[in-house]
């Protein structure tokens, strides 16, 4: 079976509140979302979303590498050569993961179809059950911060997320009135998402032991990895590795390093499920845990992560809140508000909406 057509779709997914974070505040999210056909008229589905201050790249930019660059090299050819299209995309363009990502997911949805079976028995079978999902707060005040953590105990989440690092006294005031928020046994996690300098980070961590943080979220900038070691080194804390970590290399700094306890891979970073699920492999034979994370996607990449997630040992916690912040989705969801369970249903296990797919768009290409 070949690859017949490939259109792509600009959809903004609206939040239910703005989210912010250390390094900007979104009132929605530019998703693109892929759609793949093989001469049988079998479908697979991707979806990329974009962070530039991340990856470098945009809306705009993403949507021109899928259409011009990287669409074109899968038409005509067979839907299983997933690794032969991830060889000849990095010959063709340099970096641009979420792109990739976007292709990469609808190659592992469609072939899945077209086997007849879950995407994660293609990823190695069920290890775990289901995926317990986080509640995750956005940078607020401390005050606003305690009162949602408190919902969100009643509501039944195990584990409670925290954005910070925009102020560090604050910081440390957050943590602590979100913990005397929480029930007993919720666990406490901080994401600074690149906002404390070296000695910042060390000061909040130290002055956070009596509120039980379970682990540190990149706490300096991505582009200080010397940084990020240090902070490892210098504390007992749990330090967790995001926004410098996008590939298999990236991974190979990290263990040579010492440089994170554990590692946060997003598809949007490492170009889809091909190298995040080496990524987890690497992470396994190093000792270090893996999360597999979000870039507040729709159900169609957070579904993509949860099957990785759901299928590798060494994913231990996951952070796939995007369907539970927007407002309007693309497909329904399985499970529930605090967790997803997957069926045995094919591919990613849900049916796109193509009708809301194209009344969400803002622009629809066809590469054909």
């Amino acid at each position: 079976m070949q690859i017949k057509q490939i259109t792509v779709y600009g959809v903004r997914l609206p939040l239910k509140q703005p989210f912010k974070i250390a390094y900007d505040t979104y009132e929605d999210i530019e998703s693109i979302l892929v759609r793949i056909e093989s001469t049988s008229g079998e479908t697979g589905w991707g979806e990329a979303v974009v962070d530039q201050h991340v990856s470098g790249e945009t809306w705009q930019s993403a949507r021109q590498i899928i259409t011009r660059e990287l669409a074109p090299l899968l038409l005509g050819s067979s839907f299983d050569g997933i690794g032969p299209f991830h060889k000849a995309a990095e010959a063709r363009i340099r970096h641009s993961p979420s792109a990739k990502a976007a292709l990469d997911i609808a190659l592992h949805d469609l072939l899945a179809r077209h086997c007849k079976v879950p995407l994660y028995s293609l990823l190695g079978g069920r290890c775990h059950a289901r995926l317990e999902l986080p509640c995750v707060i956005s940078m607020l005040a401390p005050e606003e911060m305690a009162r949602q953590a408190r919902e969100a105990c009643a509501r039944g989440y195990s584990s409670v997320k925290i954005k910070l690092g925009d102020a560090p006294q604050q910081d440390i005031e957050r943590i602590a009135r979100v913990r005397e928020a929480m029930a007993p046994g919720v666990v406490l996690r901080v994401d600074a998402n690149q906002g404390w300098s070296a000695k910042q980070a060390l000061q909040v961590i130290r002055q956070a032991v009596p509120y039980r943080v379970e682990w540190f979220e990149q706490p300096v900038s991505i582009e200080n990895l010397d940084a990020l070691t240090r902070i490892t080194q210098a504390t007992e804390a749990l330090i967790m590795a995001d926004e410098p970590i996008h590939g298999v290399r990236d991974m190979l700094e990290v263990v040579r390093r010492q440089a994170a306890d554990m590692v946060n891979i997003k598809l949007m970073k490492s170009g889809g499920l091909y190298a995040a699920r080496a990524m987890a492999e690497l992470g396994l034979a190093a000792d270090i845990p893996c999360q597999i994370g979000s870039m507040v996607e729709s159900s169609v990449a957070t579904l993509a992560g949860a099957h990785l997630a759901l299928a590798h040992s060494n994913i231990v916690a996951n952070d796939l809140v995007g369907p539970s912040m927007i407002s309007r989705d693309v497909a329904d969801m399985p499970g529930s508000e605090t967790h997803i369970e997957l069926s045995g249903a094919p591919g990613l296990g849900i049916r796109v909406d193509e009708e809301r797919v194209r009344a969400m768009s803002t622009f629809e290409d066809c590469v054909d």
